[in-house]
């Protein structure tokens, strides 16, 4: 039995459920978000401190971590989380796969 990605369970994508369009987007954003506010807790990092260490304003941080994403592309919130110091792959499926976004903290600790 093939395992459906989360995106595409409507179990699990609520966007499916409403019918909207980009609803595989709408839930790749909300997990990428998810990602950037766990990481800037993680690091102790006020809004200020992360929004400057990201490059954007403290304002359009808090809206985006307050769950207003629609207008910020996948690749920005990407690129925040490159900022704090993950990994971000992109893979692309051949026919009959699917492709992947793979986000890891690439921060090794010294032995």
């Amino acid at each position: 039995m093939r395992k459906t990605h989360p995106s595409k369970d409507p179990q699990r994508n609520v966007w499916l459920q409403l019918g909207f369009a980009d609803a595989e987007t709408h839930y790749l954003k909300a997990d990428l978000v998810l990602r950037l506010d766990r990481t800037i807790k993680a690091h102790g990092l006020s809004q200020a401190a992360a929004a400057h260490r990201i490059g954007t304003t403290q304002p359009e941080l808090s809206k985006i971590l307050g769950g207003k994403f629609s207008e910020v592309s996948l690749e920005r919130l990407m690129r925040f989380l490159a900022a704090l110091g993950h990994r971000v792959e992109i893979k692309i499926g051949t026919v009959g796969k699917t492709g992947a976004i793979t986000i890891s903290n690439a921060r090794r600790r010294a032995a």
